[in-house]
């Protein structure tokens, strides 16, 4: 009885264009669907991006700039930072050694836990350029504290900060 169905299913199909029209439609949709999942990361992966750095340093200008404001004499603040790089992620890997004709070859390859590789580590860029435009920078004594405060803050050299005084 189900043969008969089938069969009077596809004669239709053959026969029909409007019913052709509408299976091939779901068929799209559905493809479309499955390469949507396939190609589009989840909610839970971590993918790190040119976005995932520009965060990090508009965070750490924000709070620098918000410390800033706060030392005495500086009055308003602004901050922008440059960073040498992207964020880099360290891996666990596996190392082997084989011994081959030609001599010893290593082999490293990554660990992998239910199919997805273990990360040991984010490292975030290195600050290479701090420039900062506060109020009150004409005067020394504020900008002797406001470069101690970024150096103490900072990994960075006294040479990579540049202070301004605002207009």
């Amino acid at each position: 009885m189900s043969n008969f169905r089938i069969k009077g299913i596809l004669d239709k199909i053959k026969t029909d264009g409007k019913t052709r029209f509408i299976l091939i439609a779901v068929c799209v949709i559905l493809l479309i669907i499955l390469l949507g999942i396939n190609f589009f990361p989840k909610n839970n992966e971590k993918t790190v991006s040119a976005d995932s750095v520009a965060e990090y340093i508009e965070t750490v200008e924000q709070k620098l700039e918000k410390l800033l404001n706060k030392v005495d004499g500086a009055g308003k603040v602004s901050v922008a930072i440059n960073v040498e790089s992207g964020m880099e992620t360290v891996l666990a890997m596996t190392t082997t050694t084989k011994e081959t004709s030609a001599g010893r070859e290593i082999v490293s390859t990554p660990v992998l836990v239910n199919g997805k590789t273990v990360v040991l580590k984010e490292v975030y860029p290195k600050i290479c350029g701090v420039l900062i435009v506060a109020e009150g920078a004409e005067k020394l004594s504020v900008y002797n504290k406001i470069q101690q405060a970024t150096l103490s803050l900072l990994d960075v050299k006294a040479s990579q900060i540049e202070i301004l005084a605002m207009k």
